[in-house]
This record gives C-alpha cells, structure tokens and sequence, in this order.
C-alpha cells in the first residue's frame, strides 16, 4: 500500500477534505467556491492557501451547508474521490467543525498590509479635514429617513405576502412558519412562478438574522427601509469601521436573473451624534465595496435556484417576482 493511499484511510474526513480542496482547487477557484457560499474568502488577503481552506470549511459547516460545499467541489471536480467525503458530511456534517481552541489564529498583519491600513487611516483623517462640517448637510436627505432605525420583528414573518403561481397567501393564513413556506419556496417545480412582498420590518427581520448568523460579516445589525424613489436604505455598523454606524442606499433590478444591487450613496457617522444629520461623511470606498459584495453575495446565495424578472421598491414595499430554475 502506498503512503498516499494509507493516508487516505487514516485521514479524518475533514483533513480529507481539506487536502482535496488543497489538490485540486486554485486560490482563485475557492474564492469562486466561497462566493457561491456567501463565505467572505477575501477577508483572510494575507493568509496562507491552507488557513484559507479551513477557513471556507469551517463557515461552510457553521451554516449547515458541508453538503453544499461537497457537491459543488463533485460537480466541479468529478474524477476527484469525493465519495468517502459525502457519506462522512451525510452521517454527521457537525465532525468537520473545529474545536474553538483547534482554529490557528489569524497570521499577524504583513508589513505591507500595515502600510495599506496607515495610508487608509491617512485618507480617513484627510476626508475629515477636507468634508469638516458640510458632510452632514449633503448627507441629509439619504441619513434623515433612518434616524428612527426599524426594529426587527420575527413575528413579521407569519405576515409576508406569497404568492405561487395563482395563489397568494401569508405564513400566518396557510398555518405554517416563515421558514415552513421557505422550504416549500425551495422545493417547487421547475417553471414554477413566484411572488414575494416584504416590508421594512420583514426585511429588517430576515436581515437581522443572516447577519446574526454570521459572526464574521462584515455589517451588523441593520434596519431596511423602502423608499418611494425606488432607492433601499441599510442603516448598519460596519466592522472594519470599528462598529461605526453606516447608511448605505442601493438600486435594485432585475438583470440576467439576478437581484442585483448598486450603491447610490453612503455616509459613515464618525462622531456618533444620535438623531442628528451631523457628523456624517462619505463612506471610504474600500469599506463601500466590501460591504456590497457581501451584500450581492448574500442575494445571489439565497435565490440562486430562482430566475427574478421583476424587482420593483416601493415605499415600504419589496415586491419580487419570478420562476424557479
């Protein structure tokens, strides 16, 4: 017996799975892999080829979806030996969860990242100088309607409006749970047409959740708003802002398929006045576009099995509508 083959048998399913991630994927194809997942690959820039591997397993596992990674990497990957992997994640997906204290910690900052971080840092005290009080009037009108951030509120759910081909009804009305319908949403036919509406609340509240669900995001606790002008507003706290309170507004369409979001504004408050349109800047584009490909991430994840024609904001309204693929 080969040593390659005796280590094949001795290895654990999830350093298996790691090693084959390892052998038959290029860094470029895992990002690829952790996109198609929501996981946010490019947050570990510096790190080694394997820190980031077991940083896709362990996101992938923590949301429940090992299954998803492995039958991506088959598909990807056929004449790869997959077969051990997917019975181990199909008897017990929780095995290729690390212990806490078995997570090597993250590398230290290179040298070179340091410089980047201190050119940010440099840029971020120029905009103040440069925007002093004048950001807070410009960014007026887009702050203004999230100083009263809406609430999350799981009872919402029961009251989202559904509609499958010719039938509409809510959760609450079909006496079933929010999550329920999702997975009936998730089990329909082929062609099957679709319909959703949501409010600023249910949003807020299914928001609320993803972002719960991911300790390593890089927004948190955030409050939606529909606008009449067609414009979606995220008021949230951005991590690599040091938990500053941002407010995002985007245009969503229909393109391709997708639901896809484009940023239209954003201010950053970095004196942390409540209910006041002072002390409002623009948001340093690096942040700005970490924060939408999450966001885009997030979308493309949750309705990848659906083709949406139609993506219309109204106020208070999300109206979405479709075909399952």
């Amino acid at each position: 017996m080969s040593s390659d083959q005796a280590r094949t048998i001795t290895d654990t399913p999830l350093t298996a799975l790691r090693r084959s991630l390892a052998a038959h994927f290029s860094d470029a194809e895992l990002q690829i892999l952790a996109h198609d997942l929501g996981v946010d690959y490019e947050e570990l820039a510096d790190q080694t080829k394997s820190a980031k591997i077991v940083h896709l397993i362990q996101a992938a596992a923590r949301r429940s979806a090992i299954l998803d990674l492995i039958t991506r990497c088959q598909a990807e990957r056929p004449n790869a030996d997959w077969g051990a992997i997917h019975a181990a994640a199909m008897a017990d997906p929780q095995q290729f969860l690390l212990a806490p204290d078995e997570i090597q910690p993250p590398l230290a900052i290179s040298p070179n990242r340091a410089l980047k971080i201190g050119f940010a840092l440099g840029a971020l005290m120029m905009l103040l100088l440069a925007c002093g009080f004048g950001g807070g009037l410009l960014a007026g009108q887009v702050v203004r309607v999230t100083l009263n951030p809406v609430q999350p509120n799981p009872d919402s759910l029961s009251q989202v409006i559904i509609r499958i081909e010719n039938q509409q009804f809510t959760p609450q009305s079909a006496s079933i749970s929010f999550a329920r319908a999702m997975q009936i949403i998730g089990h329909l036919p082929s062609g099957a047409s679709l319909a959703l509406q949501l409010d600023n609340v249910q949003a807020t509240t299914i928001a609320d959740m993803v972002a719960k669900g991911q300790p390593n995001a890089p927004a948190g606790d955030p409050h939606i708003r529909f606008l009449a002008n067609g414009q979606i507003t995220a008021n949230v706290r951005i991590r690599q802002l040091g938990d500053k309170r941002v407010v995002l507004a985007y245009t969503a369409r229909a393109e391709g398929g997708r639901i896809v979001t484009t940023p239209a504004s954003a201010w950053v408050n970095l004196v942390e006045v409540p209910n006041t349109t002072f002390g409002w800047f623009p948001l340093p584009q690096p942040a700005l576009e970490q924060v939408t490909r999450w966001i885009q991430a997030q979308l493309d994840t949750a309705t990848r099995d659906f083709w949406f024609d139609n993506v219309t904001v109204e106020e208070n309204r999300l109206l979405l509508a479709g075909t399952k693929r």
